[in-house]
């Protein structure tokens, strides 16, 4: 009887328990439907994946899954949530590593699936596998941002469920529709539909009837698509869109068409949201604001960046279209063509919570009435020309949180600011203010405040008492001090003051606990509280370009410190706390005064990426094991000291070294060959150092190097044949070293080149070797070859270069002529193309040595950048100077000297109006100065000396600035100024103003010929062809001829018979 009872009681508990698992919604013989367990693990292998998304896909119990939703009773995969990385600075976080197709198959196992997300991720650039098409029981699918390109698959149109759908790209052009959209129509349950920059440019102009089919859409975006005129629905078809009467969401920001604002909005009477920004809207009628005024619901509308004019905005003429705004919350007319005062009709939207109409013209002061916009949150006005005081009434703005004034010309800020009790960003850098009101210490929610770029030269105490300012902006101002209150900002993490006036910083800064970022660059600081160092959250300090001649002990406190910069002032010594730093990354101590004993290497922390120590007066050795003592460098500059010795080989083999500047030093013996074995260095810089022996030929493609300067050393051998393997290589800079033999670069090999630096050298060989193979398209812009002993004919290959900017052959044994083709290089032909040229970034990085206007000069960043030249001087050319060179309209410097060029020079030289400066002296050049060089108004530096040239030297314009007279000496048929052998009167040339006084007078003469004959016909035969061709106006002018005679003659005799009268009276009296 026991045993029975227990049985049962056993037989109770394991149902009672099956029960509860049974209800619980978990099954215990089986977690998932296995045949779609292995259809996610067939899913899995299709991608890779870094960062460990699908790591807890293992187990049976597939629905437990990260991302996998299962049904709660049947446990049917139903949700598959793989959104990937939503932050743009951060991977994707599946990469398709399989067909697509496999995908595809691995998903249609699904059958229950009706959430699918695969958002952010990179499919590599895949279509879209129509397969997803048969998955008919999906509502919601979203593959935006996924890199998909290609058509979008017309089987998508199966998915009559679906809700969502959403193909939206970061990118015009990924996905693209082709002519056939009416696979859109069959989405008969289609609530929302996001297609923002998908290429719809070859979509039928049937694509919003097809979209007026879904009678259920209230959500949609085609922003970004290309759209142009053709797709929108014509007037004679308004009546077929009836159906978008039900969207609520409508965004056609970023396309292509304009002219008058679409008429079917009209009739999309359910608008909450209409996004039109970035849409050309400049042929608009003024009743841009009535048409949307038909919108009742509208409550988001943007604008921004439509072209937008005052003509646009509602008049006074129109009341009736402030009232029907009256219920827009957001309205954005930034980046528009606004001019004037701000637009008055805005004091009646009394529901606006957001107002943006930055960007524009508007001038004038701020509307006492905007207080009227009690509900106003946030405006922006920045970036107009707004002046005077801001109004009073801007205090009457009670819920406002944000508001940016910047960039305008505003002159001062009222008290009544501090009654904007809910403000938490105030921005009004870029004013003329000149003072802050004690008032604004009553600002209790304020976070952020920017007041850069004004004319202030005080802070209030009351600036204390903002207990919840969390960055504070002042720089480029005049401030000369800072209050003591200034460490009572409890929450405060960033301070930045630079550029103003500063000479001290109070001690209560040392208050400020969890400051961060302190920013003291550019003022006139001596000295540093010993406060500061107690910052211990401090993140980042600069104080550069200031005095400072010491840097306390306690700097060692800073134990959070990553970045500190102490260049430009007066520093002799580092304290040695500095090694306790152990989370400083970069140092930046350029341009003191450390001296011989400095630096102690030993003292850096291990931590170290990025140093800065150039111009700092070092002259210690770098010490051997340096690599070692800094694992983690990234950055070293040591450029403009004293340093001696030897290049260290550890240095050259730090893992991630991708900067070293040891220029303008000391260093000598060999470049170590060790730095073949480098992967990570992309800027290397030994110019002007004293270092021998040949460049390592141990140069790999698997190398990021994009900038070597080995100039102006002690270098020999021969060019390092490996060095072309450098794929990424854009300036090579090996000038000014003995390197010697054969020219054995081909430059088609260099397929990043833009800057080739080889001058004073000892190369010799030919330039055939340069250009051989195909560069039509290569990158060069600056070959220079200077004071070589290269030889041979000039190649026609050269001419292919059609980036080429900067061409210095000077100073070889180069023979043969001048090519023509050198006429038609598009840039010297052309510079505007310098604008448009995306050919080496940095590529200005390194100084060049040109012979310019008689003179060496040196080229640095932008002067560089825009300097066009050729010089062929020092050589044995022969031959005449090609005429296709006055074609060359932008370039500035032709150098020609010392050649053996003869005939005369290009008559049409005066169209090269950029010359600035022309050198053909020591050739035997004949004939006459042309007189168009007259016509070369910038032309600063000349010299035709030593030639056979003959006859007057021209006059008038430039040339009349240059006095020099040795420019045209070795010449002795020249005659006039500014020579002293003056020219007879029979070979003196007109001068360039005469030419243009006789053409003016030979003009004007033409004209008054013309305008005489002109009067006589117009007066002749408009008179006398009338007479004689109209007969009743023939007999009516000489009948009023005969009137008029026949007047004169009755007058003539009353006033005869007058003066017989009055003449006889006088006699009768006598």
């Amino acid at each position: 009887m026991r045993k029975t009872f227990c049985a049962m009681l056993v037989l109770v508990a394991v149902l009672f328990f099956g029960a509860a698992e049974f209800c619980s919604g978990r099954n215990t013989s089986f977690s998932c439907i296995e045949k779609e367990r292995e259809a996610l693990l067939k899913f899995k292998l299709c991608f890779h994946d870094p960062s460990h998304m699908l790591s807890s896909w293992k187990g049976n119990d597939c629905c437990e899954w990260r991302g996998v939703g299962c049904d709660k009773n049947n446990r049917y995969v139903v949700s598959l949530q793989l959104r990937g990385s939503v932050f743009s600075n951060q991977r994707p976080q599946l990469y398709l590593i399989d067909d697509v197709k496999e995908v595809g198959s691995s998903l249609l196992k699904l059958r229950y699936l009706e959430h699918l997300d695969l958002s952010n991720n990179n499919f590599s650039g895949n279509l879209i596998s129509p397969s997803l098409g048969l998955m008919k029981q999906l509502r919601y699918l979203n593959l935006s941002y996924a890199q998909f390109r290609g058509r979008i698959p017309g089987e998508l149109g199966n998915l009559t469920r679906l809700r969502v759908l959403d193909l939206s790209q970061y990118y015009y052009g990924g996905l693209k529709v082709d002519d056939d959209i009416q696979w859109i129509s069959r989405l008969s349950s289609l609530q929302r539909l996001d297609m923002s920059g998908v290429n719809l440019s070859h979509a039928s102009s049937n694509l919003f009837q097809a979209l007026g089919m879904l009678s259920s859409l209230s959500w949609l975006s085609l922003s970004d698509c290309s759209l142009k005129n053709s797709h929108l629905p014509s007037h004679n078809h308004l009546l077929n869109f009836t159906l978008l009467g039900n969207i609520q969401h409508f965004d056609m920001s970023q396309n292509s068409f304009h002219g008058p604002i679409p008429i079917f909005l009209q009739n999309m009477t359910s608008l909450t949201f209409l996004d039109l920004s970035g849409v050309n809207l400049s042929l608009t009628s003024s009743n841009l604001f009535q048409v949307l005024g038909m919108l009742p619901s509208l409550s988001w509308l943007s604008l921004s960046s439509c072209s937008l004019k005052n003509h646009h905005l509602p008049s006074c003429n129109h009341p009736i279209n402030f009232t029907l705004l009256g219920n827009i919350q957001h309205l954005d007319l930034s980046i528009n063509f606004f001019q004037g005062p701000i637009p008055i009709f805005l004091q009646n939207m009394t529901s606006l919570i957001v107002l943006y109409l930055f960007s524009n013209q508007l001038t004038g002061s701020i509307l006492d009435s905007i207080g009227q916009l009690s509900k106003l949150k946030s405006i922006s006005l920045f970036n107009n020309q707004l002046s005077g005081s801001i109004p009073n009434s801007i205090g009457q703005l009670s819920k406002l949180e944000s508001m940016d004034l910047s960039g305008n010309q505003l002159s001062s800020i009222p008290d009544s600011i501090g009654q904007l009790s809910k403000l938490k960003s105030m921005d009004l850098s870029g004013n003329q203010l000149s003072s802050i009101p004690d008032s604004i210490g009553q600002l209790s929610k304020l976070e952020s405040m920017y007041l850069s770029g004004n004319q202030l030269r005080s802070i209030p105490d009351s600036i204390g008492q903002l207990s919840k300012l969390e960055s504070m902006y002042l720089s480029g101002n005049q401030l000369r001090s800072i209050p003591d209150s200034i460490g009572q900002l409890s929450k405060l993490e960033g301070m930045y003051l630079c550029g103003n006036q500063l000479r001290s910083i109070p001690d209560s800064i040392g208050q400020l606990s969890k400051l961060e970022d302190m920013y003291l660059f550019g003022n006139q600081l001596r000295s540093i509280p010993d406060s500061i160092w107690q910052l211990s959250k401090l993140e980042r300090i600069y104080l550069s370009g200031n005095q400072l001649s010491s840097i306390p002990d306690s700097i060692g406190q800073l134990s959070k410190l990553k970045s500190m910069d102490l260049s430009g002032n007066q520093l002799r010594s580092i304290p040695d706390s500095i090694w306790q730093l152990s989370k400083l990354e970069g140092i930046y101590l350029s341009s003191n005064q450390f001296g011989i004993g400095f630096p102690k290497w030993l003292q850096l922390p291990k931590t170290i990426k990025m140093v800065d120590l150039s111009n700092a007066s070092i002259s210690s050795p770098l010490p051997e094991n340096i690599g070692h003592m800094m694992p983690m460098l990234e950055v070293l500059h040591l450029a403009n000291n004293l340093i001696k010795g030897s290049i260290p080989k550890s240095l050259c083999n730090l893992k991630y070294l991708a900067v070293l500047d040891l220029s303008n030093n000391m260093l000598s013996g060999n470049i170590p060959k060790s730095l073949c074995n480098s992967k990570s260095l992309g800027y290397l810089d030994l110019s002007n150092n004293m270092l021998s022996g040949s460049i390592p030929n141990c140069w790999r493609n698997d190398q990021s190097f994009f900038f070597i300067d080995l100039s102006s050393n002690n270098l020999s051998g021969l060019f390092p044949s490996t060095m072309v393997q450098l794929s990424s290589l854009s300036l090579l800079h090996l000038n000014n070293n003995s390197l010697h033999k054969g020219l054995h670069v081909a430059l088609k090999n260099f397929t990043s080149l833009v800057v080739l630096d080889l001058g004073e050298n000892k190369f010799s060989g030919n330039l055939t070797s340069i250009v051989r193979g195909e560069i039509s398209n290569h990158s060069l812009k600056v070959l220079r070859l200077r004071k070589n002993l290269v030889s041979g004919y000039i190649p026609l290959e050269l001419c292919s270069f059609s980036h080429m900017q900067i061409l210095d052959l000077a100073d070889n044994n180069l023979i043969g002529s001048i090519p023509p083709c050198f006429g038609k290089f598009p840039i010297m032909v052309n510079a505007t193309q310098l604008i448009h040229d995306s050919y080496g970034g940095y590529w200005d990085e390194a100084p060049l040595i040109e012979v310019v206007k008689g003179r060496y000069l040196e080229y640095k960043r932008r002067t560089l950048r825009l300097e066009i030249s050729i010089d062929l001087s020092s050589n044995n050319l022969i031959g005449y100077i090609p005429e296709e060179l006055i074609l060359l309209k932008d370039l500035h410097n032709l150098n020609l000297s010392w050649n053996h060029l003869s005939g005369k020079i290009p008559e049409k030289i005066g169209q090269m109006e950029n010359l600035e400066s022309l050198d053909f002296s020591k050739n035997g050049l004949s004939g006459m100065i042309p007189n168009s060089m007259s016509s070369l108004t910038k032309l600063s530096h000349l010299n035709l000396s030593y030639n056979n040239l003959s006859g007057p030297i021209p006059t008038g314009y430039q040339l009349q600035t240059l006095e020099d007279p040795t420019m045209y000496a070795g010449n002795p048929q020249l005659c006039g100024a500014p020579l002293l052998n003056k020219c007879s009167n029979d070979t003196l040339p007109p001068t360039t103003a005469n030419f243009k006084d006789n053409d003016e007078g030979a003009l004007k003469r033409m004209w008054f010929y013309i305008v005489v004959l002109l009067g006589f016909v117009t007066g002749f035969w408009g008179v006398v062809g009338t007479l004689i061709f109209v007969k009743n106006w023939r007999y009516a002018y000489f009948q009023w001829v005969d009137d008029v005679q026949h007047w004169i003659l009755v007058v003539i005799t009353l006033k005869v018979a007058c003066f017989k009268k009055m003449f006889n009276g006088n006699k009768d009296d006598q």
